[in-house]
């Protein structure tokens, strides 16, 4: 049986009767990626406070979504200023199909995209554990479980 279309056998009369129906699809929704490795954050010199910012990276896979045909995984990179609350971040998402998601973010783990695929909406950090805004804007490390579009 294929993953797209059920088979429905029936005996009528003793002869076996095949027919090929469509299963019914759950809507997947917007999709993401299903997977991500570390988020890692270093101190870098930028336009933060002290002249520094954070540098921030990862690695996405398991991708699946209307907004990312073809894609199956990327690499994520930004610098956020060092503590500056309030600065919006840019960076972006090289895909696996050679294209470029530019993104800006707030550093609430939310990140628009501004250009290339999946322009117009928002993709979300699902981290290991729940973070606050300090931790964005600090040389930390977390583990990703997945990054998912919210519309």
């Amino acid at each position: 049986m294929s993953a797209r279309r059920g088979v429905v056998v029936a005996l009528l009369c003793g002869a076996a009767l095949s027919v090929s129906l469509p299963l019914a699809q759950a809507d997947p929704g917007p999709g993401g990626c299903a997977h991500g490795g570390l988020l890692t954050g270093s101190m870098v010199p930028g336009t933060g406070s002290a002249g520094q910012s954070i540098h921030r990276e990862a690695d996405v896979w398991g991708c699946s979504s209307p907004w990312l045909p073809g894609i199956v995984s990327g690499h994520f990179t930004a610098e956020l200023p060092w503590n500056a609350l309030d600065s919006p971040t840019l960076g972006q998402f090289a895909w696996s199909d050679g294209s470029v998601s530019r993104v800006i973010g707030q550093p609430n783990g939310l990140w628009t995209v501004v250009d290339g695929p999946a322009a117009g909406h928002t993709l979300r950090f699902g981290l290991t554990q729940e973070v606050n805004v300090w931790w964005y804007h600090w040389a930390n490390t977390l583990p990703i479980e997945s990054v998912s579009f919210l519309d």
